[in-house]
């Protein structure tokens, strides 16, 4: 599912997990996704950009799940939290949709990336990576952020990635800053 902001994330996350049994519940950011479709050459899932995208898994013992998905799936188009999504039709889509998620850690490797997991209670993600945004916007503007996780559980992934012109041992001295505020 392709989505606006944070807060949507949640909002579909409460609404999926109310009504059916999710097995997965991973998020990305757009930049995430475009280093990923880049460097593992990949597809993009959907034409436009969204600032998240979630992927759901959950369990189809029948027909009726399926519809009760695409019930869910339409309502949260309804109240603007979704803008677009698709459903893996085959075993082969589904390991492509994965990939988009799994192979974030290896692609940006050649970043030198320093890697932060955090947990926060669910109903304050949102809040949280807006305020870590913040921190590292304002500190390091330079700087940019990865995002991904398993938000079902309030599991964060933080990382920050080099820019090319710092050398590796200025970028971990300004990280170790990082993770005093984070903490913080």
């Amino acid at each position: 599912s392709r989505m606006p902001d944070m807060a949507s994330v949640m909002s579909v996350l409460q609404a999926f997990q109310a009504a059916l049994e999710l097995s997965a519940f991973e998020f990305f950011s757009e930049l995430a996704l475009s280093k990923v479709v880049a460097h593992q050459d990949l597809q993009r899932p959907f034409e436009t950009p969204a600032q998240y995208y979630a992927l759901l898994e959950f369990e189809q013992p029948d027909e009726a799940a399926m519809e009760k998905a695409m019930a869910l799936f339409e309502h949260c188009v309804e109240q603007g939290w979704v803008l677009d999504g698709t459903v893996s039709q085959s075993v082969a889509q589904a390991q492509n949709l994965w990939r988009l998620r799994e192979d974030i850690s290896e692609t940006i490797t050649p970043w030198t990336p320093y890697k932060n997991d955090i947990s926060t209670v669910i109903s304050k993600v949102p809040d949280f990576l807006a305020e870590v945004e913040a921190v590292v916007n304002t500190n390091y503007p330079d700087f940019d952020i990865v995002w991904f996780g398993h938000i079902g559980d309030g599991n964060v992934h933080l990382n920050i990635l080099k820019p090319d012109s710092l050398p590796r041992e200025d970028f971990l001295s300004q990280c170790s800053k990082v993770s005093e505020m984070v903490f913080a």
